[in-house]
Parts: structure tokens; sequence; C-alpha cells
């Protein structure tokens, strides 16, 4: 029986499926081979380890998630990056829990990117030209923390049915809290 040919294409749609389905760490060249019947030779052909194919992976991962922080569901740009989150967190829930709740090694330096990204001072000012660089950071910060445990508990089932529509107006009602609770309702709108 003639051995079944796959492309690097083929190997890394196939290691993205067995990532989303079981976690990265659970990538290997015998579970990828496996999915085509053949042997792990046509991996080692196109990847010298293991390790190259999963940041393949995860750059892949990465930019899924730009698609959802960059998407304009608002007029406002870090709203926009909350509601991306939580959309990301009930749409890709297997990509949530490997990035954000798994810790598995690969995805936190994404995770540390991403915020990084999110607090830049020049990102933050643009929002909060009325605050002071550190008092932006720390109620964008709030803000994330909130809607990391919302996105969590989208992610794993505790909340179901949630619109684009209600997760933006649940995160601009929190914002609008917050404001209030810590005095910047007089500043520029999250």
């Amino acid at each position: 029986m003639p051995r079944v040919k796959f492309t690097k294409k083929d190997i890394i749609k196939a290691t993205y499926e067995i990532m989303k389905q079981e976690g990265i760490q659970s990538v290997s060249a015998r579970k990828i081979a496996n999915k085509f019947k053949g042997s792990t030779a046509p991996i080692y052909a196109n990847f010298v380890t293991i390790d190259e194919l999963k940041d393949e992976i995860i750059g892949m991962v990465e930019e899924k998630l730009k698609e959802y922080l960059y998407k304009n569901y608002s007029e406002r740009k870090l709203l926009n990056g909350a509601i991306g989150f939580v959309v990301f967190a009930r749409e890709e829930k297997e990509l949530f829990r490997a990035i954000f709740l798994d810790g598995a090694k690969g995805f936190q330096a994404l995770f540390n990117e991403t915020m990084e990204n999110l607090l830049k001072e020049e990102v933050l000012m643009v929002s909060f030209p009325e605050l002071s660089y550190e008092d932006a950071k720390m109620s964008v910060m709030r803000l994330w923390y909130w809607a990391f445990g919302y996105a969590t508990l989208i992610c794993i089932g505790s909340i179901k049915n949630e619109t684009d529509e209600m997760i933006k107006n649940k995160i601009t009602e929190i914002a609008t809290h917050f404001k209030q609770l810590h005095g910047f309702e007089d500043y520029y709108p999250y």
C-alpha cells in the first residue's frame, strides 16, 4: 500500500486541530502522523523540531486573536479590544483556553505581548489625555480584570448565548461604573 503524502500546509492544519482539541502540550509528531495514517518523516522534512512547528501554530493563533482585538465593535479603540477579547472567548473557546487559561509554554509570551500592547503609554494617553499614565493604566487594568473574568465565564459555559451587542453593552456599563467609582467620570470614556 503506498504511503499517503501530506504537505507542510496539511501538517500545520492537523497540528492546529490537535492544539484546539487537546492543547499545545499534546502536540506530538506521532499524533500528527496518526491523523494521516502515515509516518513522522514528512513532519521532520518540513520542520526541524516539533517546537518549530508549535511556534508556527502560536503565530497563527496570535494573528487570529489580533483579528478579534482590533475589529471595530465600537467607536472606542480600548472598548474594541475588550469586546474582541470576550467575543474571542465565545467563538474560539479552545484557543482562549490554550492562551489564557492553560498557561501553556509559548502562549504566556502571547498573553504578555497582548497586555503590553494595550498598556502602551501612547495608546492610553490618546484615550485618557486628562489622566496621568499611571491612572490611565490602572483604569484599563481594572476593566481588563473584569473582562478576563467575564470572558472566562463565557468560555467555560457558565454564561451562555451572549451576542456581540450584549457583550458590548455589558463592557460599556462596567466601564461607566469604573469611571464613576474611581472618580474619572469627568474624563474621556473608555
